[in-house]
């Protein structure tokens, strides 16, 4: 083998080596995108499911809200925190780097949703066959709800709060996140 014909080789060999790991990399982050986007997404159709129940649109079944509150829970938490160790900007993602700076806050919102998702299927399971007053918010409930809510501790506060109203905190929480930690686009 002449000179040339080992610089090639050696050449191709040392590239390949860098490309490898950049490649594995790549690929890991895509994956950890793709994992990203398939938990919002099964969130957010839980989310819709549980939505159209109370509004009336699709007929209460307890089951069902039980799994979509489920399915939601599941994906909360450290669930959720774990597609966001490290560099939460990836290419392909909408997550911000503000993640990072504010770790604190973002746990806090990822298990505050795991704990309104949780009272929902508590809800479902003692009420199996309808959709009751009692799991109906209240006129003038809007403690912890928007700019002007009170703040409170999720876990202290679903203990007394009705099943629709954890609904809307967990989706005041989902907001939040978004309005913190996601890109802005046009």
């Amino acid at each position: 083998m002449n000179f040339k014909t080992c610089a090639i080789l050696l050449a191709v060999i040392t590239l390949a080596g860098i490309a490898a790991p950049t490649t594995n990399h790549a690929l890991a982050n895509e994956m950890t995108v793709i994992a990203r986007q398939s938990d919002m997404k099964s969130m957010a159709e839980a989310a819709k499911l549980i939505d159209a129940m109370f509004k009336g649109n699709t007929s209460y079944d307890s089951e069902l809200f039980r799994d979509a509150a489920e399915t939601i829970y599941k994906r909360s938490g450290s669930a959720l925190t774990v597609h966001f160790e490290g560099n939460s900007v990836i290419f392909g993602s909408q997550a911000s780097s503000t993640i990072m700076t504010e770790r604190a806050e973002f746990n806090s919102l990822a298990n505050d949703l795991g704990v309104y998702a949780n009272s929902l299927s508590s809800a479902a399971e003692s009420h199996p066959d309808s959709l009751t007053q009692d799991m109906r918010m209240k006129a003038g409930e809007v403690i912890g709800l928007g700019p002007f809510g009170k703040k409170i501790d999720p876990a202290t506060a679903v203990l007394s709060m009705p099943a629709e109203h954890a609904f809307h905190m967990l989706l005041q929480t989902c907001a939040s996140c978004h309005a913190q930690f996601r890109l802005k686009t046009n």
